[in-house]
């Protein structure tokens, strides 16, 4: 590999960091950042613990609409919410979280007096630690390597688990010919869950400039295979995919799901996985694989497609609807249609928790959705929220006039206004 093939990798490194996964999901929570005049913020790094759950925490990042999600594996218990960002005031939020559903929420940030890095911020709980280390990223840029090493360690100081610090101290290190320093970043990276291809690179090069054949060896060898397994992963994917086009479905799901046992992040795997179980009945497997893409990449249409077939299949009405709206990014009609389709449905049977939900989620999707105002207004008059229902059912007559159900909303109106 070549040094400057090295430095770019471990560049996207430094501002890529993924949170663990749930272990069972009983609750989701589907949230907003944005900014005092509403407008969403990307990139915000969102860490969720739980005091009563010591070994539960999650961290997100906000993709380009603000939006993240967090799974929660217990209810009734409260969940602590950490919002960072270069620029930002860090927020913090307590939340009991009491329903078995998914629910969404918006949360609002503040712009700090000067932002110190254009840089995602790293996974931490330590907003001190994220500064720096943004800005030994600045640093590590400009080639600036005895600023960006500093930093780095200050980074360290208030986080000695940044994973992202370590390997990038390891590079940092290296520049400046401290190799031992550099083996041992490197091993602390490693110790920590880094598998990654220049940390690898980085512990080789480290012992093999000390002169140490024994660790050089060794560090050789998990390079090796760490490239080994990349190839030995694609190979069998593309087995998988030969299978498929040959019609044996059943025989390209079990590649794929040998392909990531291997690499388990490895998407074109994922999506064959996907493809391959909607067609063969294994619809939980299906949707699981194009959530995980979805974690990587929220706008992956090819997976945003495969989670509604999949919810669908399943039967899940609360994934059904998660799934549509996801859906919108790719078929806004269609979502629409239904998402309101659903709606009407809870309403006819006097489900108007849900039918509250879903129609909200139409003018979500659709502010001139007239008839989503109509059964709206219906709801909340029927909850007595007089004002609101007002609003919907006018603005239902405004986009509808000759509706068949015109008289109705006067009539209600008329009742709203008198009342």
């Amino acid at each position: 590999m070549t040094k400057g093939r090295r430095v770019a990798l471990l560049l996207a490194l430094m501002s890529t960091v993924s949170g663990m996964a749930p272990a069972a999901r009983q609750g989701r929570l589907i949230g907003k950042v944005v900014d005092p005049e509403g407008r969403p913020i990307p990139g915000v790094t969102v860490t969720t613990t739980c005091a009563e759950i010591p070994d539960f925490r999650q961290v997100t990042t906000t993709n380009d609409k603000g939006i993240f999600k967090v799974d929660f594996e217990r209810v009734n218990v409260v969940y602590r919410y950490q919002f960072e960002k270069a620029g930002q005031v860090t927020l913090r939020v307590e939340q009991k979280w009491t329903l078995e559903d998914t629910e969404r929420h918006e949360f609002k940030m503040s712009p700090a007096e000067a932002t110190a890095a254009d840089n995602r911020p790293p996974a931490s709980t330590s907003s001190a630690a994220i500064l720096a280390f943004n800005a030994g990223v600045l640093a590590f840029k400009a080639k600036n390597y005895p600023t960006a090493g500093a930093k780095f360690e200050e980074a360290l100081t208030h986080d000695p688990y940044l994973r992202p610090a370590w390997a990038a101290l390891s590079q940092v290190y290296l520049e400046q010919k401290r190799y031992r320093e550099a083996a041992d970043a490197a091993d602390k990276a490693i110790a920590l869950g880094s598998k990654d291809e220049p940390v690898l690179m980085a512990r080789w090069e480290a012992y093999r400039r000390l002169g140490d054949e024994a660790k050089a060896a060794q560090a050789r060898e998990d390079l090796d295979r760490f490239s080994r397994l990349s190839e030995e992963a694609k190979r069998i994917h593309n087995e998988g995919v030969a299978l498929s086009k040959a019609g044996d479905d059943a025989g390209a799901f079990s590649k794929f799901q040998d392909a990531l046992a291997i690499d388990p992040g490895f998407e074109p795997a994922l999506i064959g996985l996907a493809t391959t179980g909607l067609k063969i009945g294994r619809a939980a497997e299906a949707e699981a694989a194009a959530e995980t893409v979805l974690k990587a990449d929220p706008q992956n249409e090819q997976a945003i497609r495969i989670r509604y077939n999949a919810s669908l299949k399943l039967g899940d009405r609360a994934k059904i609807v998660e799934s549509l709206v996801g859906l919108a990014a790719v078929e806004p009609a269609m979502a629409r249609d239904g998402l309101f389709k659903l709606a009407s449905a809870a309403y006819e049977s006097d489900d108007s928790v849900n039918a509250k939900i879903g129609f909200g989620k139409v003018l979500e999707l659709d502010p001139n959705h007239a008839r989503s105002h109509f059964f709206l207004g219906l709801i909340l008059m029927r909850e007595g929220a007089k004002q609101e229902a007002k609003s919907h059912l006018e603005r239902f007559l405004e986009l509808a006039p000759g509706d068949p159900d015109a008289a109705t909303a006067k009539d209600a109106l008329r009742y709203l206004r008198s009342s």
